[in-house]
């Protein structure tokens, strides 16, 4: 009889745990995603053409003639056609000496590449010709090139690149799709030579500025880390396998966001990217990070969360917790509004450093009631497993109360890797861990120009025309964080 009722028990328990992960289940598929307390395809691989040396378009292979039949020739792709009707903007460039000299010219020398200015459109270059009796025949100066391409210099201003990269990796237009709306338009351009366009934009430019904000983020006082899947196909394998973003974010000062692409998510990554930092990482839990050396700060959100889904899974005892970090943020969020007048960090870090008395004291209830609540729940109660993982983490949970530069969670960098995870519902996998890197030194840009609240298109085309003419000590001017525009030849 003691055999039954101990094993009813055991079914019992097991039976309330399918329920309570069958309900969990359920409501991440078919639930909203809000942790609100009320009442109170395309299938493209979004990497290919992002690694470098994209191959050039093919020439058209002949009627081959074989024993059992007549192959015939593959349709053609008509690439690079620029259409006879497209608008033209013609752009005089003229030789400064011989202007004040007042020679005329006698004729000029042609080129044209494609642009955008609100619709695409063609920049008609006359570099005009002089005869100059102390230089000779001299010629107005050529328009810069930014990368040479397989056929030569390239064909395209730095408008139309900048189109290219942000529709790619900004707003999730696989190249292939890029290549259908351009022809719509009369532009025959092969997405082989789009994905040129892209890792080339890296290698000539971009990857040198990722470097050095790479080494300016690994100096901030404070951190904000996080890490975000997708899959990764390699040569030689049939199946995909799991790669990651790790993402690294300034806590402190001008905005700065960096991506780093790896094939694994394992504490070696970590010690690689942070290894020697020396401030504070506002992180989860996640375990790849507890080898480093420096100071961390975990996140209340993560806490709350937990919490949460023991409220959604019909565990009252919740309810308490929940209300108890809801004080906190209340707290943090009057800090901030108190702030706003003032504008600036100072400003917040000290009305964080007055508001976080209070927060002490909701900090130490919330704990308190945590080890009280542990010693009357269930072994498999979700409540139990959401304070325990707080009590594991107390020491630096509690980080916030004594320096008012941390935030109370790591949603910043969360926000910043959400970009990656709508990327990844319009694109399947990456097709190389070069292109996965190449797309991380992207991504990095375009979310520091979106923390800096500046656009990335507008950013990258003047900074590509600006790059080979800045002197290697004014090389910070170009970062989106101390950027200052200038007037584009278009407008």
């Amino acid at each position: 009889m003691a055999s039954l009722t101990r094993e009813n028990k055991e079914l019992s328990a097991e039976n309330e745990r399918l329920k309570l992960e069958n309900a969990w289940l359920r409501r991440k598929l078919f639930g909203v995603s809000s942790e609100r307390l009320l009442p109170e395809k395309d299938e493209t691989p979004f990497l290919d053409g992002l690694a470098p040396h994209a191959s050039a378009p093919e020439p058209e292979k002949e009627v081959q003639t074989v024993a059992a039949h007549e192959r015939k020739k593959a349709q053609p792709f008509e690439y690079e056609v620029i259409p006879a009707d497209a608008p033209v903007k013609e752009i005089i460039i003229t030789d400064p000496e011989c202007e004040k000299k007042g020679l005329k010219p006698f004729g000029f020398i042609e080129s044209e590449r494609v642009a955008v200015q609100r619709s695409l459109l063609v920049l008609r270059y006359k570099r005009m010709k002089y005869n100059d009796p102390d230089r000779g025949l001299v010629v107005g100066p050529a328009p810069g090139d930014f990368f040479d391409t397989p056929s030569g210099k390239t064909k395209y201003d730095a408008s139309f690149l900048a189109k290219v990269v942000s529709d790619k990796c900004e707003f999730s237009i696989p190249l292939e799709r890029q290549a259908k709306m351009l022809a719509s338009s009369g532009f025959h351009i092969a997405p082989s030579t789009l994905g040129y366009i892209v890792s080339m934009t890296v290698s000539s430019t971009l990857k040198i500025l990722y470097e050095r904000m790479v080494s300016l983020i690994r100096h901030c006082e404070i951190l904000h880390a996080d890490e975000t899947h997708i899959k990764l196909v390699e040569k030689g394998r049939k199946k995909c396998r799991q790669a990651y973003f790790w993402c690294q974010m300034a806590g402190v000062g001008p905005p700065m966001v960096t991506f780093h692409f790896a094939p694994t998510r394992s504490k070696d990554v970590a010690e690689l990217l942070l290894g020697n930092y020396s401030g504070t990482i506002i992180r989860d839990s996640y375990v790849g990070y507890s080898g480093l050396a420096c100071e961390a700060a975990c996140c209340w959100a993560h806490v709350r969360r937990k919490f949460f889904d023991a409220r959604e899974a019909g565990y009252l005892h919740a309810e308490e917790f929940l209300k108890l970090i809801g004080n906190l943020y209340r707290i943090e969020q009057v800090a901030k509004t108190r702030a706003e007048e003032k504008n600036t960090e100072a400003a917040l870090f000290q009305e964080r450093r007055v508001a976080r008395r209070e927060s002490r004291i909701i900090v130490k209830a919330f704990f308190d009631r945590c080890r009280q609540v542990a010693e009357m729940e269930r072994p498999s109660s979700p409540v139990l497993k959401a304070i325990n993982y707080a009590l594991n983490i107390e020491e630096n949970l509690e980080k916030f109360l004594d320096n008012p530069k941390l935030n109370i969670d790591n949603n910043p960098a969360e926000r910043a890797i959400r970009g990656i995870a709508i990327m990844r519902k319009n694109c399947l996998f990456a097709g190389s861990e070069t292109g996965g890197q190449n797309l991380a030194i992207i991504l990095s840009f375009v979310e520091t120009c979106r923390a800096n609240k500046i656009s990335f298109r507008v950013w990258l085309e003047d900074v590509l025309r600006r790059f080979s003419s800045t002197p290697a000590k004014e090389i910070d001017s170009l970062l989106p964080q101390n950027w200052k525009p200038v007037a584009s030849p278009l407008d």
